[in-house]
């Protein structure tokens, strides 16, 4: 019990001999400022040119409906703005390729699948897709496809179009 009692008795001591001798305290305050990212597709994820699945199509003289596919893989949002709300990201593709005065009319679109975060994901429509999630995200991927038909007596040639992407804040 001595034993305890000096131990006891020392430790008060060192407690005040700090308290006494220590100083006052002072406190540091830190301040940061967080700036906000970019909400973005990655424009290296949709540049082109895209070619068809298959490669080129030959005239049959009949209608050859969704002749031309296009996979658009791997599409990449950057959500960096710091909002918390999510975006909707919506995809309006040509309503036609073209060659001159020549058509190839938009076939079945299949639009937006595979989301890399599909439980924050709702695909609105074949071509509108909102994520929901609150925390940002950065290099979110979905795929979308599109088709173009061939009409029966359509002119060989080189056709052309694109599909624009937009993206905005829910």
């Amino acid at each position: 019990m001595k034993t305890f009692k000096t131990l006891l008795a020392g430790a008060t001591g060192i407690f005040a001999a700090a308290t006494l001798f220590g100083g006052t305290n002072e406190d540091a305050t830190l301040n940061a400022t967080i700036t906000s990212g970019v909400l973005e597709i990655d424009p290296t994820s949709v540049s082109g040119p895209h070619s068809p699945v298959g490669g080129s199509v030959a005239l049959t003289g009949a209608l050859q409906t969704d002749a031309l596919q296009y996979n658009l893989n791997g599409i990449t949002i950057n959500d960096l703005n710091g909002d918390g709300q999510g975006w909707r990201l919506t995809a309006t593709p040509d309503a036609n390729l073209t060659d001159g005065t020549d058509n190839l009319p938009l076939g079945t679109t299949a639009g937006f699948h595979n989301p890399s975060d599909a439980a924050n994901t709702t695909v609105d429509t074949v071509n509108q897709v909102t994520y929901s999630g609150t925390t940002g995200i950065a290099g979110y991927t979905i795929d979308y496809d599109v088709a173009y038909n061939v009409p029966a007596l359509v002119g060989a040639g080189a056709y052309s179009g694109i599909v624009a992407f937009a993206i905005v804040v829910n």
